[in-house]
């Protein structure tokens, strides 16, 4: 047994969720909209980025040698070690943490002597640290290869160009599906010379429960960072709304959705104003009657580029089935019947399969990007997997909390509300966050994976604009979080002479703009890098 599977053996064994399965509506206009999901209080988080290429340095990772294995780096004195821990003592004096709750726990990856350590025992909201929890399960219970799959599958024949029956597309809560995914299963019908369907489409999205929020408490938040998830979701769970001037001031402005799409209304109220004032376009996303609405208003400057807004969209299975739809129409493939949900019976021919990008390249998005949605949707995924489908929030975070307890965690040093961190209820130590930090760079088999998803210190993901000094560029990976309030950022730091240092820091409560709390961060970051 491997390290990774003998690991999950110890904490997946004996657990059970029971569920219940809510009947699937109908979609796309051939039966009444799925009911209005419960919503949630909206929250300020770190959005989703566009991932930049850059020369990030090689892993110091060497085949057959496990991360945590001692090296010749020469350790720091004891002397070396008071004046770091008075630099940073005197850095956490800023006033911006006056009236803050501050955890910092620094390490040498490789054993000796704790560094710094303040209050690294005291449960704190991490904010988007908690994915650093969440792509360590996924890593353990699914492993780096492990790839999403979609399904086309039928319960009738195929006679010349005719399918004499339903099709179904069988989603299993792949978080990387795009629009260019959606293409690929359509071709592959194309391929059969299939041209026409007689038959519904049969949304399958029964892998994961039908809550598409992972507290199921009420949200009004709109924005692409709060997607809502499902076992059939595409384009992370959101579209995207380009605005652009008319030809003449005064001229509606131009408005669409990228991808084209009648799932989502939109009412264009913005205007092409001055090219001598800024822009004021506002873009709003709200559901009515089960029906997804953009609304536009505002001016945009006239001769400029415009902008695009990225916003989530409820009802992610009808998403999907509204642009599989479409993709249909466009490649000439008439259906007779509706897009409805449903389930895939026991007895259907599969006739086509879509497999994701491995799940070392998806964690990229999760902790580069911090991208809340594929967090979700992972943990939906590992709770599937283990405790058998639907998949729940619940039941993802009983293995997340599982899982930590056997790396070694204290019961009382972590609260698991959600994949993402987007929930306040969440609660993590500084030191637990480094136990999972170790647990991961000690395991061959997946350390390779875990160390190149997090962002590179002023290189890419959300730490591409910061730590971006000469000592600091490219010599810290990590995961950063924040939420109103709340700011935290862990992982590994390169020392000049001293070798790596393992470290995470949560603050909360903290006061002023955010920006000086991240430069707090960067100045311990600083004080360490230079040993």
């Amino acid at each position: 047994m491997s390290r990774r599977s003998a690991t999950g053996a110890r904490w997946a064994v004996g657990m059970c969720l029971a569920v219940g399965v809510g009947a699937a509506a109908a979609l796309s206009g051939c039966a009444a909209p799925t009911a209005a999901v419960p919503r949630k209080a909206p929250v300020t988080e770190e959005q989703i980025g566009v991932l930049r290429p850059a020369r990030i340095p090689p892993t110091a990772i060497a085949p057959g040698v496990r991360l945590d294995e001692p090296t010749a780096a020469p350790a720091i004195s004891d002397s070396l070690a008071l004046a770091v821990r008075s630099r940073i003592d005197a850095i956490l004096r800023d006033p911006v943490l006056a009236r803050a709750q501050v955890s910092l726990l620094v390490e040498p990856l490789r054993g000796g002597p704790v560094l710094y350590e303040r209050s690294a025992d005291t449960p704190l909201i991490p904010a988007s640290n908690m994915k650093i929890v969440t792509a360590a399960l996924a890593l353990s219970v699914l492993g780096p290869s492990y790839a999403f799959e979609t399904d086309l599958a039928t319960d009738g024949e195929q006679t010349g160009s005719t399918l004499a029956g339903n099709l179904y597309v069988r989603g299993r809560g792949d978080p990387s599906l795009t629009t260019e995914s959606v293409w690929k299963l359509v071709e592959e019908l194309e391929a059969l010379g299939i041209e026409r369907i007689m038959g519904d489409v049969v949304l399958d999205a029964s892998y994961f429960d039908s809550l598409s929020m992972a507290s199921g408490k009420a949200s009004e938040g709109d924005r692409a960072y709060h997607a809502r998830v499902g076992a059939l979701a595409v384009n992370f769970g959101s579209i995207a709304v380009r605005v652009r001037p008319g030809a003449r001031v005064g001229d509606p402005a131009l408005v669409s959705l990228v991808p084209a799409t009648d799932f989502v209304r939109v009412v264009n109220r913005a205007e092409t104003g001055s090219s001598r004032r800024p822009s004021t376009i506002d873009v709003r996303r709200s559901t009515s009657r089960g029906r997804n609405t953009v609304t536009v208003t505002g001016r945009v400057p006239a001769g400029s580029s415009g902008g695009t807004w990225n916003r989530n969209v409820d009802d992610p299975t009808g998403h999907f089935g509204a642009l599989f739809m479409r993709c249909l129409s466009r490649a000439g493939i008439v259906v007779d019947g509706c897009a409805i949900g449903g389930v895939t019976p026991g007895g259907a021919a599969v006739l086509a399969t879509h497999r994701s990008k491995p799940l070392g390249v998806i964690l990229r998005d999760v902790n580069k990007q911090s991208n809340n949605f594929v967090a979700e949707q992972l943990l939906k995924a590992v709770s599937a997997r283990v405790l058998g489908p639907p998949g729940t929030t619940a039941g993802g975070a009983s293995l997340a909390a599982g899982y930590l307890a056997a790396a070694g965690a204290d019961s009382g040093s972590f609260v698991v509300a959600d994949g993402s961190g987007l929930s306040r209820d969440n609660r993590l130590t500084g030191r637990t966050i480094l136990l999972v930090l170790r647990e991961m760079l000690g395991d061959y088999g997946a350390a390779a994976e875990f160390v190149s998803s997090l962002a590179v210190g002023g290189l890419d993901g959300t730490l591409a604009r910061r730590l971006s000094d000469e000592g600091l560029r490219g010599a810290v990976r990590g995961k950063t979080g924040l939420l109103n309030g709340v700011t935290a950022l862990s992982g590994i730091v390169h020392t000049a002479t001293r070798g790596d240092l393992v470290f995470s820091m949560i603050t909360n409560g903290f006061e002023g703009e955010q920006r000086r709390a991240h430069e707090v961060e960067e100045r311990v970051l600083a004080a360490l890098g230079g040993l």
